[in-house]
């Protein structure tokens, strides 16, 4: 698929003709500068242009968009693939909203949690989820900012399954586990603004191997998207140049909980499973068993090594 920036290029450029002279004002600041109205609502744009606001919708129209705002929906993924983290930040200067910064990104994070309860299509999680249920193996990946997200997930998935891989550093363990990968494996790639080359990288030597890839990530113009077999679209809108994840988190526990309804049995067993081994590791606090007591060797003012007691000191 073709860069939202290219594709815009040329629904301006087929239009161009039949614009009139005001509408020609607008399309020439955005083929010179198309950074410029990530940052600008329809008002603004027009007083850059000194044009009236219907002349935008309608120049919107003309390339066919609903209206502005359907415009700079369109072209969401080549904000998030062109802008820098620099004209990020510089872009939230310009949105007005009251309130403290941890308010802000509440608020925030409520829209986006909103947004995926009112528009993300359930049956399309349903499915993936059957698909990873049904893997033989899963390799769980991404790098950067999404790594915090496929730890998560791959933790998780390891609960009610088996055959469950993770990786966030692009080791060679995993391009060796993909060309020898049995038949009926998955690669589970998750990758959100700014897209890490790797990652798309990674997705199109795992097709070379035959592995089906399943892609999350956050527009349907993404390149993971674009790479995958199967997709999972979760949008984001941010209100800094840190991408909120507090939706992504969510989601990802609602699909691993949807896995396990397709083998529950296989489910139940895992989870048995590994709570018998954190029992036996003492991996968790309890209080009905309590921690054994330490005993410190020190060397002046620093501690040099911590040693739980034995029982005969004790007495």
């Amino acid at each position: 698929m073709s860069s939202a920036k290219k594709d815009l290029q040329e629904k301006i450029v087929s239009a161009y003709p039949s614009l009139s002279p005001k509408k020609r004002r607008v399309a020439d600041l955005i083929m010179k500068d198309y950074k410029a109205i990530f940052f600008m609502t329809a008002k603004e744009l027009a007083r850059k242009c000194d044009v009236s606001e219907p002349t935008i919708v309608r120049f919107a129209a003309d390339l066919g968009f609903s209206g502005y705002t359907d415009l700079l929906d369109y072209m969401k993924g080549l904000l998030h693939t062109e802008l820098t983290s620099v004209e990020r930040l510089q872009s939230t200067q310009h949105r007005f909203e009251q309130g403290s910064t941890l308010e802000k990104y509440c608020r925030n994070a409520i829209r986006n949690l909103e947004n995926l309860i009112n528009h993300f299509p359930v049956e399309d999680m349903k499915g993936i989820a059957r698909t990873v249920s049904e893997a033989e193996a899963v390799y769980v990946a991404a790098y950067r900012a999404s790594a915090t997200l496929a730890y998560h997930f791959g933790y998780l998935l390891k609960k009610v399954r088996s055959n469950v891989f993770v990786d966030t550093s692009l080791s060679w363990e995993l391009i060796d586990a993909l060309y020898t990968a049995p038949p009926g494996s998955l690669l589970f790639a998750i990758a959100f603004p700014r897209y890490p080359r790797k990652t798309i990288e990674l997705i199109e030597y795992a097709r070379k191997c035959d592995v089906r890839v399943v892609g999350l990530s956050d527009h349907l113009r993404s390149p993971i998207v674009t790479a995958a077999d199967q997709h999972l679209i979760v949008d984001i809108e941010g209100v800094s140049f840190i991408d909120p994840f507090a939706h992504i988190i969510t989601f990802l526990g609602a699909l691993v909980h949807e896995i396990t309804s397709f083998a529950s049995e296989r489910a139940l067993n895992s989870l048995s499973s590994f709570d018998r081994g954190v029992k036996v590791a003492n991996e968790f606090y309890s209080e009905h068993v309590p921690y054994e007591r330490l005993e410190y060797q020190l060397e002046g003012p620093r501690v040099t090594s911590l040693w739980p007691q034995k029982e005969s000191d004790r007495e």
